[in-house]
């Protein structure tokens, strides 16, 4: 079971391609599957298999995967689709080859992949940014192979399968573990079932159920979303009432009351529960600790988080590097271009220097590139693709994580650390999903780093203490919290401004 196409989920709040894959039957049509949230139905999945296929020029087995959804994202509608196909070693189950493309607001990204035993070699296009190069295993690393993906395996409980998978939606190599367990009651259309339970362990985990022949009749997957088999008629049936995705995930938290304070607060302490994953080491903005709870679920944490946010230094601060080789080593990796942020683009340079004039302080830059960038950028929660800073400046709209990618482009581009940073601030009484960057603007007495986080999305002068940092880095990061969004709990324990 480890192809789960979730390529229709990695423009959900940048999800990688993770999750498990039904393996269809070659019976008339293939499988047809909805997906749904909270019981509302937000699209559908198809499936089909082909063992008779080939691959250059050699049998293969071919599964082919098409999925349809239409997301609410703050009362904007928007539509996703994705396309896969994998072609699978009929005898072996390893994997040969695969494509992928997914189309959201009107963005494309394709990735194609070739393997051999030890490397997988790819080409990306990400809105038109182009990417290739070739990964390897280590010593002593397999791929992920299982049987069960052929044609006519049948699950047994106990079987375990482990090795190294391709994520498409970052171009890297993942560790990936299924675990075959007993069969469990469900309910499938209607009707309870006995199916058995295989586990997906990996950076977002998923549940499958499958029937005696192996066949999917139910998946679960990050932010409550369920895949359910379903009769054709039904899976392309019209969606239901839309759900909004961003309030079905979001978290109303209990304590202190934060509406008088929201924008403004610089020192907040919070209870985060039912954390699985350690959250970004501590610094000058968010400190955290661990709790002892008990009853607490295998695996699941409590979090004492204080957000002690400060403002930009009105006094000079450090000069911007003029080469990433310039700065200290541990932080050339918040100077570094990607796909996303193409910071090294002439382009870039030319219009941050424009921006900045002679400025080379780093506080009185990151202002500068701050109001800059709210200016330029305007709200549109419709745009749901994870763009490339390229994209976004030759379309200025978009949501928080398009005001990040900009922003921290021109930020790097002149030889400003910039972290790109993912979690929940709150907004209209729930923690939502947000992002939002943090630039580096020197060292304290005793030598440790002073970052500053920037609300550039709401043109703020900081990003106050009702922002809790999940996860650090580049904005594709948030795979990394993505099972726990919509199931963390928040108690306020102190706020103040």
């Amino acid at each position: 079971m480890h192809r789960f196409v979730a390529a229709l989920f990695a423009l959900l709040l940048t999800l990688p391609s993770l999750a498990q894959a039904p393996r269809p039957t070659e019976t008339g049509g293939g499988l047809y599957f909805g997906i749904f949230l909270k019981d509302t139905k937000l699209g559908h999945l198809h499936q089909e298999l082909d063992s008779k296929a080939r691959y250059k020029g050699k049998p293969s087995t071919k599964l082919t995967a098409r999925s349809a959804m239409n997301i609410k994202m703050l009362g904007a509608n928007g539509n996703i689709t994705t396309s896969e196909v994998v072609y699978l070693d009929p005898k072996t189950g390893a994997t040969l080859a695969e494509e992928t493309r997914t189309e959201a607001s009107g963005r494309v990204t394709e990735v194609k992949a070739t393997y051999t035993k030890d490397s997988v070699s790819f080409t990306a296009e990400i809105q038109g940014t182009k990417k290739s190069g070739t990964l390897r295993l280590k010593p002593g690393e397999v791929f992920l192979r299982d049987p069960s993906d052929m044609p006519g395996s049948k699950p047994v409980p106990g079987t375990r399968s482990k090795g190294k998978t391709f994520s498409p939606d970052t171009q890297t190599l993942v560790d990936m573990e299924t675990v075959v367990g007993e069969k469990e009651p469900i309910v499938v259309a209607n009707r309870t079932v006995s199916a058995y339970k295989i586990q997906a362990v990996g950076p977002v985990p998923s549940t499958v159920y499958v029937d005696d022949e192996g066949e999917i009749l139910l998946a679960q997957v990050a932010l409550g979303i369920e895949i359910r088999r379903l009769p054709k008629e039904a899976a392309l049936a019209p969606e239901g009432k839309s759900v909004d995705l961003a309030d079905s995930i979001g978290t109303r938290p209990t304590g202190v009351s934060l509406e008088k304070v929201a924008r403004t607060s610089h020192h907040a302490v919070y209870e985060l529960g039912h954390v699985t994953r350690p959250l970004p080491p501590s610094d000058s903005v968010q400190r955290w600790e661990e709790l002892p709870v008990a009853g607490a679920e295998k695996g699941e944490k409590t979090l004492k988080v204080t957000v002690t946010p400060p403002l930009l230094p009105t006094t000079p601060t450090v000069k911007l590097f003029a080469q990433p080789s310039q700065a200290p080593e541990r932080l050339r990796r918040y100077l570094k271009a990607t796909e996303y942020v193409p910071s090294e683009d002439a382009s870039f340079v030319a219009l941050a220097r424009k921006v900045i004039g002679s400025q080379t302080d780093a506080a009185r830059v990151a202002q500068l590139l701050a109001e800059h960038t709210y200016k330029t950028i305007k709200a549109d929660p419709s745009i749901l693709a994870v763009r490339t800073a390229n994209d976004i400046r030759k379309d200025p709209r978009g949501v928080c994580r398009d005001y990040t990618t900009y922003f921290t482009t021109l930020a790097r581009a002149v030889g400003l650390p910039t972290k790109q940073c993912t979690g929940v601030a709150y907004a209209n009484g729930l923690f939502l999903y947000h992002a939002w960057p943090e630039v580096w603007v020197g060292t304290d007495a005793s030598g440790n780093d002073l970052w500053v986080a920037l609300e550039v999305t709401w043109g703020a002068p900081f990003a106050d203490a009702t922002h809790l940092k999940l996860t650090e880095g580049e904005i594709t990061d948030v795979s990394s919290i993505a099972a726990d969004m919509g199931r963390y709990s928040i108690k306020v324990v102190e706020v103040r401004e």
